[in-house]
């Protein structure tokens, strides 16, 4: 029995590398997310639908995510833990600066997977030291979607917002 297996295995070989297994995670069947910039602009993959503002109108343009882009999504959502943000970054009021931008901007990301959907905000007009540390995974999360839709061609072609903050 014993040489039968050897032979087996001569004849089929074998690998004996140490080469470790990677599993990838599937992007769950009902992975969407809208991401707002709090001034012109708003995306919500599930619509597929990014919307401009203008003065006088607002302007809807179907853009689709490749499902590469949509995997890197994916994985930096996981990877800054964003189920566990809360659902409002604020102040503390532990720091001793209080820092006031105007105009000030509500950035807004929803996620919903799993069965599960999660709002998280954050106004950068009142915050303080403590708070920006805090809720810089998120700010990296709005900024690396944003950078990935603002390479799409759609978006590309249309005019810039004529909406002006001051």
């Amino acid at each position: 029995m014993t040489i039968l297996l050897f032979m087996m295995l001569s004849l089929f070989g074998f690998d004996c590398q140490n080469t470790p297994l990677i599993f990838e995670e599937e992007i769950p069947s009902d992975f969407s997310f809208a991401i707002n910039s709090g001034g012109n602009d708003a995306y919500n993959s599930q619509f597929k639908s990014f919307y401009r503002k203008y003065l006088n109108e607002e302007k809807t343009v179907k853009v689709e995510l490749t499902l590469e882009e949509k995997k890197i999504i994916f994985e930096f959502i996981k990877k800054v833990d964003f189920f566990n943000m809360p659902i409002v970054f604020e102040p503390t009021g532990r720091s001793r600066t209080i820092k006031v931008t105007m105009p000030s901007f509500q950035n807004t990301i929803s996620v919903t997977m799993n069965g599960k959907k999660k709002f998280v905000s954050y106004e950068n007009g009142f915050t303080d030291d403590l708070n920006e540390k805090r809720v810089k995974p998120f700010l990296d999360l709005n900024k690396m979607i944003w950078d990935i839709l603002y390479k799409k061609q759609e978006i590309i072609n249309l005019p810039e917002s004529d909406y002006n903050y001051q």
